[in-house]
């Protein structure tokens, strides 16, 4: 069955008109590229050229366990961009073949619709995706822009959820992304997560003693441990009889690790934003004992925009290394 004829200037398609008889191709994993650990590469077959020096594209699907971005290569039949967007769009929407691979497009999820204009390719995906869990959501937006960026006259990303902007889990707007927007400060790529048993420290309800609470979390494995711990803080407790120790709209610049040092980077509203509620010691040792509880860290030092020559509320100056010191915990759960 021939393609219809598509005009990209720039023109909305409907993406439920699926080219029948589309096959993924596969290879055996003997071929996987040992060079990038945290991703299932399968050796590229095919011979299309994306231009005079590129090879194979690439189709993404998510492995058995639904934790890893899994790259399996691609011969595309269609030779202009614009075809070749709506094959990616109907291939991404059949399901993997083997190995238990799970479709990027699962659950029901589906690309209703799409505009290409000025390289900003636009994806209007169904309701179903607003349902994915975080960290997977994450990966399968990362193959979904990894894949149409291949096409050279697609140079930008953006997701939609039935007609509405795709955001975080702050409400804010995701916007336009590219490959790198799925690169870590170290250059690594996002492509698989992993779980975590933390022990976390909050406020009691008086605010001067800290309570302990353990959840289980995923992650990316690209992330720093220690800053997902912070992450966690910033999101609260969730157990009755638990308090915040540090305010939600704060921003974490920097968590970085050296000599079982962790060096934690916030923005200006660790300071001006500091909840009033609890006692000055209680957010700078949520923070240290529950990164000493759960990474390989013996100290902890802070800084506010980089700067460490700062004193937080009245006393605690964050020049200082600040080690575990389990007295401010309250007693029953000592």
């Amino acid at each position: 069955m021939p393609y219809q004829q598509y005009n990209f200037k720039p023109q909305t398609f409907d993406a439920q008109k699926k080219r029948p008889d589309l096959r993924l191709l596969y290879i055996s994993h003997s071929s996987y590229d040992k060079t990038w650990p945290s991703v299932l590469l399968l050796s590229g077959c095919g011979q299309w050229q994306k231009s005079q020096k590129e090879s194979a594209y690439h189709l993404y699907c998510l492995d058995k366990t639904g934790t890893t971005l899994v790259q399996e290569p691609y011969e595309p039949k269609e030779g202009t961009d614009q075809k070749l967007i709506k094959e990616l769009v109907d291939a991404l929407q059949e399901k993997p073949a083997r190995d238990g691979n799970q479709a990027l497009l699962s659950n029901g999820i589906s690309i209703k619709t799409y505009t290409l204009e000025n390289g900003l390719l636009t994806l209007n995906l169904s309701g179903e995706y607003g349902e994915l869990a975080r960290p997977q959501e994450v990966l399968v937006r990362a193959g979904l822009v990894r894949t149409f960026v291949q096409v050279p006259e697609v140079e930008r990303v953006t997701l939609l959820i039935d007609g509405d902007p795709l955001k975080d889990s702050k409400g804010r707007e995701i916007g336009t992304m590219t490959a790198d927007s799925f690169l870590e400060n170290s250059g690594r790529e996002i492509y698989q997560y992993q779980y975590a048993t933390l022990t976390l420290y909050f406020a009691n309800e008086a605010g001067d003693h800290l309570v302990k609470e353990t959840r289980r979390v995923p992650y990316s494995t690209n992330i720093p441990l220690e800053r997902v711990v912070v992450e966690q803080l910033m999101k609260g407790p969730k157990e009755d009889g638990h308090y915040a120790v540090l305010p939600d709209t704060m921003n974490v610049l920097s968590v970085t690790t050296s000599d079982r040092i962790a060096y934690v980077n916030f923005d200006k509203s660790f300071k001006d934003s500091a909840l009033s509620s609890v006692a000055e010691q209680i957010p700078i040792y949520a923070v240290v004992d529950s990164i000493t509880a759960n990474c390989k860290v013996d100290k902890v030092q802070f800084s506010i925009n980089g700067e460490s020559d700062v004193t937080f509320r009245e006393t605690m100056k964050l020049n200082q290394f600040y080690e575990e010191d389990l007295s401010y915990l309250e007693e029953k759960d000592t």
